[in-house]
């Protein structure tokens, strides 16, 4: 598959005018990000992030353009020494081609590694806290559907066993379809299908739903979702998800908003044989759901398909226009409990500033407290409490980067 992507992107190549391109955009980042974590009987780790960005958006004609962003991701003092010059956190992170205009062409295309993120990013996202980011290798076709509809069709291949990296071939495909009911609700069909040939193979099917809307100063979100098929060659069961979140402004001049979010995982703690319970994120951007002190990756495989229910009470409060406080509660809970005494898992405070602090420069500062339960420390996603902090600064200029400054 990676093959014929890459005869795709130099045939859509060939196809432009030749020559230089009409226009071409630069855009280039750097951030450093401090990190301390201390877990009550447990180890405490500190250690600096550094990642490097320059791109290129190069447009050929009005219905056909491309891009390239080269990147640079690693921990400060992981060189062999100061003589190293081995460059091996070096990528290509993107490189694409695309024809059309996304939201004005009837037929809009993408093809090649790119950054990819469905509805809310709950499933499939860009992760951008992530020093590496994700990327996909693939196509990407948009469409109108009737009225203001949208139909995203994706293709990706994840691993290819010919590389020496991997011993199978995974891939990921799917549909999206955004449908406005009213100027004020959307609706977000998805479907997704992993796969994985492994020897214990995963063919795993995700329907997914997503409602937003506003209206009198409330925004909300609802999603709901279930998993079928097979996961590492174990049939699944309990694979669903439930979730709200709801929010309303409050304070002087609406700077402030207050929300709250439920969202319920379903789990078994004793599936049949053969069986494999829980609902997998995939490719999800979990801070956004799951706090930011990294307890639940994968709520499926981290709780043992036990399914987990997170209560979350967030507060922010708007500085300036560019810059916000924010506070998350989260109470984790397990759906099932077998085996244990009590059902909860742990609370989790988050405090975060981030913005702009100077022009050209922004910050992502926080710190966050969980408060460990057995069932977790039993679980093995802690060894007790946890105390992590971070800092992180970053300046940038964003040309054509897709989707501007990372939000």
């Amino acid at each position: 598959m990676r093959s014929a992507v890459s005869i795709a992107i130099l045939a859509a190549l060939l196809l432009t005018t030749p020559g230089a391109a009409q226009q071409t955009e630069l855009d280039g980042s750097i951030w450093t990000r401090f990190e301390t974590r201390d877990i009550t009987s447990g180890a405490a780790t500190t250690f600096t992030w550094m990642q490097s960005r320059l791109g290129a958006a190069m447009t050929f004609s009005p219905l056909v353009r491309a891009y390239v962003r080269v990147q640079d991701s690693r921990r400060l003092g992981e060189e062999i020494g100061l003589g190293d010059t081995s460059a091996d956190r070096l990528d290509l992170q993107q490189g694409y081609v695309e024809l059309g205009t996304p939201g004005e062409s009837p037929v809009w295309l993408r093809l090649g590694r790119q950054e990819y993120e469905v509805a809310f990013g709950r499933l499939i996202g860009i992760p951008i806290w992530s020093p590496v980011s994700r990327a996909y290798d693939g196509l990407v076709a948009a469409m109108s559907v009737g009225t203001g509809s949208r139909l995203h069709l994706f293709g990706f291949q994840i691993t290819e066993s010919t590389q020496t990296t991997n011993a199978d071939d995974s891939y990921l495909f799917g549909a999206w379809g955004q449908v406005p009911l009213s100027d004020a609700q959307t609706l977000h069909l998805i479907g997704v299908h992993d796969r994985d040939n492994a020897v214990s193979q995963t063919a795993r099917t995700t329907l997914f739903s997503q409602l937003d809307g506003r209206g009198g100063g409330l925004r909300y979100r609802a999603e709901g979702g279930i998993q079928v098929g097979t996961v590492e060659g174990q049939d699944i069961v309990s694979g669903s998800l439930l979730a709200i979140y709801a929010a309303v402004p409050w304070g002087e001049d609406n700077r402030g908003i207050l929300g709250l979010g439920v969202d319920r995982y379903g789990g078994n703690a004793n599936p049949g044989a053969g069986e494999s319970a829980g609902f997998s994120d995939l490719f999800g951007r979990n801070h956004r759901f799951l706090g930011f002190a990294d307890l639940f990756t994968d709520p499926r495989a981290n709780l043992d398909g036990r399914g987990l229910l997170d209560v979350d009470v967030r507060v922010t409060w708007q500085l300036r226009s560019d810059l916000q406080l924010r506070g998350d509660y989260h109470h984790f809970r397990l759906n099932d409990a077998q085996g244990f005494v009590g059902a909860k898992l742990a609370d989790e405070i988050d405090l975060q500033l981030w913005g702009q602090v100077l022009e050209g420069l922004d910050i992502r500062a926080g710190a966050s407290w969980v408060g460990a339960e057995d069932p977790l420390v039993d679980l093995g996603r802690t060894a007790g409490d946890q105390l992590f902090g971070y800092l992180q600064l970053s300046a940038g200029f964003w040309g054509g980067a897709p989707g501007g400054r990372p939000r």
